[in-house]
C-alpha cells in the first residue's frame, strides 16, 4: 500500500505538482519550462517529477495547455501505453521521440510560444554535482538557434527550491525509503563478524532494500578503524579481492534507498570488538552535530547558518570531517562543505597530494520551507579514526521530523 493507491490520490498529487509549477511560471513571467533530462535523476529530475513517468526524458511544460515529453526511444511510449492498459495512472499523453535540439523548438512553436519567455531547467546551478548544469554547449546553441525570437532563462536553481517542497504523499514515500535504510543497516549488522568479507555485508544491505521494493543504485562503503577514505568500495572499481573483517573492526556506509523516486541518504557506522577511544570521541562529536542540525531545521531558517552551526563541534574539538554534514534532498540542490580541516589532520595526505583542499562553500543560501527534506550526515575524524552517523529528516510546520532511528548513532556488535 502506498500514498498513491487510488486514482484520486494520484490526481491530487498531479494537481499539487502542476499547479505549483504553473504558479512558479506566473511569478517569474515564464510561458513554458523547457526541461532537459538529467542522467542522474536521483540528484535532479524535474521532468520525471512533472510527468510521473520515466526518468531522464526531456519535457516541454507550458503555462497553459498539455505538456509534451521528448523521449529517447519508442520503448518509453510502449511502457506508458501498457501501464495505461493495465489501469495505472499516467500524466503524459503526448510522447514524441527524437532530438530535443529539434523537437524542443518545434513543440514550443506549436504552442505559439516562439516569442515567449522560456524557463530552462538544466542550465545554471543544479547542485554540487551539476555546478554548471547538464546541458551540453552544442544542445544549448542548437535550441537558441531554433528559437531566435524567444528569451531563454535558466531557472534550474529557482525551480529546484519549488520542487523541494514535497506533498504529504511524497513525504510518506520518503519515510518509507528512509526506514528501508535502517532495515539495510540491521541486515548488514546481522552478517558482520570476524572473517566476513566486505562483499557479504554489502550484499546483505543491498538485498534488504530490494526486498522492500526500493530502487537501489549503489552504496558508499568502507571498513577499518583507521581509514580516512570514503566512497564506493574499490573492489567495485578495480576488481581486487574484498577486505575481510577483523575481530576489532568498523563498517561505515552511505545508503541510498529510493522509493517512488524519492531519494534518501542514510549514513551510518557500526563497530565490532574493542572500540578505540578516538572512535568513540568521534561519535560523540558527530552526534552533537546531528542534534544541532535537527534542532535548527525549521521553516524560515537559513540553510547556510545550519551547515555552519553543524561545523562548530568538529572545529571546537580540533577534529575534521570528510563528507558534508548535511545535504539537501529531492533535489540534491546543495550541501555543507566537505573535507574541512583535512590538510591539518592528515599531513601525509597533504604531502602526497599538495593540491587537494577542502571546505568549499555553496555559492548561495536559501530559506528552509515546510516539506523540504534533508540528510543529516555528520562525520567526525581525528587523524585516521572516524565515526559517521545520520538520517533523513523532513521539515514540518514548526520544526523537523526524523525518519531514522538506527542510523542516528554508531552501533556495536558483540
Amino acid at each position: 500500500m502506498t500514498a498513491f493507491s487510488s486514482p484520486a490520490a494520484i490526481d491530487q498529487e498531479r494537481n499539487y505538482r502542476w499547479s505549483r509549477a504553473r504558479q512558479f511560471m506566473e511569478e517569474n513571467d515564464l510561458d513554458a519550462l523547457l526541461i532537459f533530462g538529467s542522467d542522474r535523476s536521483d540528484r535532479y529530475d524535474a521532468g520525471q517529477y512533472l510527468t510521473f513517468d520515466r526518468r531522464y526524458q526531456h519535457l516541454i511544460f507550458p503555462r497553459e495547455g498539455e505538456p509534451v515529453m521528448i523521449a529517447f526511444a519508442a520503448q518509453v511510449a510502449t511502457q506508458n501505453m501498457v501501464a495505461r492498459e493495465r489501469g495505472h495512472e499516467s500524466w503524459i499523453a503526448d510522447i514524441r521521440t527524437g532530438a530535443v535540439t529539434q523537437l524542443g523548438p518545434q513543440v514550443i512553436k506549436e504552442k505559439g510560444l516562439a516569442r515567449g519567455r522560456i524557463g530552462v531547467i538544466g542550465a545554471g546551478w543544479g547542485g554540487p554535482f551539476f555546478r554548471y548544469g547538464w546541458v551540453p554547449k552544442d544542445a544549448w546553441e542548437a535550441v537558441q538557434a531554433g528559437l531566435p525570437n524567444a528569451t531563454l532563462v535558466p531557472v534550474t536553481q529557482e525551480y529546484g527550491l519549488v520542487m523541494a517542497q514535497k506533498s504529504k504523499a511524497d513525504l510518506a514515500h520518503l519515510r518509507r525509503a528512509s526506514e528501508a535504510g535502517d532495515v539495510a543497516i540491521r541486515a548488514m549488522m546481522d552478517v558482520a563478524r570476524p572473517g566476513a568479507s566486505e562483499t557479504e555485508i554489502y550484499a546483505a544491505g543491498y538485498a534488504a532494500q530490494l526486498k522492500l521494493g526500493m530502487r537501489v543504485t549503489w552504496m558508499l562503503f568502507q571498513t577499518g578503524y583507521e581509514n580516512p577514505s570514503w566512497g564506493e568500495p574499490t573492489w567495485l572499481i578495480r576488481g581486487h579481492a574484498p577486505r575481510v573483517l577483523q575481530a576489532d573492526d568498523m563498517v561505515g556506509a552511505e545508503i541510498f534507498p529510493n522509493f517512488a523516486e524519492l531519494n534518501t541518504h542514510v549514513n551510518m557506522s557500526f563497530t565490532l570488538g574493542k572500540v578505540p577511544d578516538q572512535t568513540r570521541r568521534c561519535h560523540d562529536i558527530a552526534r552533537e552535530s546531528y542534534e544541532i542540525g535537527l534542532s535548527m531545521l525549521r521553516p524560515g531558517a537559513s540553510f547556510r547558518e545550519i551547515f555552519e552551526a553543524m561545523e562548530e563541534p568538529t572545529r571546537r574539538n580540533g577534529a575534521w570531517h570528510l563528507t558534508p554534514q548535511i545535504a539537501a534532498l529531492n533535489p540534491l540542490l546543495g550541501g555543507g562543505p566537505s573535507a574541512d580541516g583535512i590538510r591539518d589532520q592528515l599531513p601525509d595526505m597533504a604531502a602526497k597530494y599538495p593540491f587537494v583542499e577542502g571546505g568549499e562553500r555553496m555559492p548561495f543560501d536559501y530559506e528552509i520551507s515546510e516539506g523540504m527534506s534533508f540528510s543529516l550526515q555528520p562525520d567526525c575524524r581525528f587523524g585516521r579514526h572516524w565515526s559517521l552517523i545520520g538520517g533523513v529528516v523532513a521539515v514540518t510546520a514548526d520544526g523537523a521530523q526524523a525518519y531514522n532511528t538506527l542510523s542516528t548513532k554508531m552501533n556495536h556488535i558483540g
